[in-house]
């Protein structure tokens, strides 16, 4: 770690664990505010194993480029994207092929850096199992910035790798930033310096627009009540099934990817009143949204999600729709504003009683006033806001 003028503009080597045009969230967000300020990025995509050429079809479409070596692409002032060279798989099952893979890595960015005159980087890694990389660029910080307890509900080997895996990172990484105070108290201890809390935010001004309901989603009967975000197994789909089937004349509304969806969840998207709109374009979301009743946050309550941060209850309030979500610990200070079903050990028709009950009282109360109460309140969660916040804390480090 070096010293920097705090006038110095700073390049940022970022290791993500999504590609850039993926599922738009907190890492592309930070790092488009980043470059924004006048900071330069390499946005490293994730690195795509063997396994996922054969689990994934839309991997397999793009197969033949994730084996060539790739150029960065410019996608506007400042920043910069660029997709690694296929990787052998097994990282999370062996340290040993985890460092020949992350080796391999760096000697793939040691030869795009020098095109994009990077020199003493931020090195700012999103993958539990990128501590090999840090002292490897020469650079000035180096930033893990934890946004889900990965090895949470991973079982067996894997779970035990993952979790020294982390645990290396926390105590290597010369700054961590977690999503959530359960993080921070869960990895107290582990890292060199205190941890610092940069919860989600929303993107204030594009989900604010004055926008027309989405063509898409107005020809599906009201009231429709929205599920946003990656689809994955931690939703909760037997609610959402006792939902949509005590109430058929609500219309269940998901949008976003579907990965490693349970085969426990056919019978839900079968029923006639969920309709399923697949990952959709950032720039529509706020359309989407605009013809929403109610914004869902279903999840399970795991050894993972008691520790998240959902970017999608920020982005729902700032649509100023109610909220309704299962008992999120981190979800608790905005009580005020979003509606927690309490009672999880319930068993699920109980539950799903709580939860008619509550979107009936949602929409039953709805005013113009309260929608630009949550409107207001988004507002104070911005991303603007929380990057400057990151800034300070890398000045106060260097």
């Amino acid at each position: 770690m070096s010293s920097l003028d705090h006038h110095d503009s700073l390049d940022f080597l970022c290791i993500s664990t999504t590609g850039w045009d993926e599922i738009w969230g907190s890492r592309q967000q930070i790092m488009l505010r980043l470059a924004k300020s006048g900071h330069r990025v390499l946005y490293v995509e994730r690195q795509i194993g063997f396994e996922h050429l054969l689990k994934h079809s839309k991997f397999r479409r793009k197969g033949t480029s994730y084996m060539r070596f790739q150029k960065p692409v410019k996608v506007q002032e400042n920043i910069w994207r660029w997709q690694p060279s296929v990787v052998f798989p097994g990282r999370y099952y062996s340290q040993a092929l985890n460092r020949i893979g992350q080796s391999r890595l760096a000697a793939q960015i040691h030869t795009i850096l020098p095109q994009l005159d990077f020199e003493s980087p931020v090195l700012w890694l999103y993958p539990p199992h990128s501590a090999p990389l840090i002292g490897e660029f020469n650079e000035c910080l180096s930033v893990y910035h934890c946004i889900e307890r990965f090895s949470g509900d991973q079982r067996g080997i894997k779970k035990q790798i993952m979790t020294r895996q982390e645990n290396a990172l926390l105590s290597k990484a010369d700054l961590v930033f977690v999503h959530s105070n359960g993080l921070q108290a869960l990895y107290k201890g582990l890292t060199r310096h205190p941890i610092e809390i940069i919860p989600s935010a929303v993107d204030v001004e594009h989900f604010q627009w004055n926008v027309e309901i989405h063509p898409t989603m107005s020809v599906i009967p009201e009231p429709r009540l929205v599920v946003m975000g990656t689809l994955d197994s931690r939703i909760d789909y037997k609610l959402l099934l006792n939902i949509a089937s005590i109430r058929p004349d609500w219309h269940l509304v998901l949008i976003g990817q579907l990965v490693n969806t349970p085969q426990s969840a056919s019978p839900f998207f079968r029923l006639p009143n969920v309709h399923y709109l697949g990952q959709q374009p950032f720039e529509i979301l706020p359309s989407l949204l605009k013809g929403a009743k109610v914004g869902l946050i279903p999840y399970r309550i795991t050894d993972m999600t008691r520790y998240i941060n959902p970017l999608k209850a920020y982005e729902y309030l700032a649509s100023g729709i109610p909220v309704i979500s299962t008992e999120l610990p981190e979800l608790f200070p905005l009580s005020e504003w979003i509606k927690i079903v309490t009672g999880k050990n319930l068993n699920h028709e109980m539950q799903t009683e709580r939860f008619v009950e509550e979107i009936e009282v949602a929409m039953l109360s709805e005013t113009p006033q309260l929608r630009n109460e949550r409107c207001q309140f988004a507002r104070k969660h911005s991303w603007n806001e929380r990057v400057s916040r990151i800034l300070e804390v890398i000045w106060s480090r260097t």
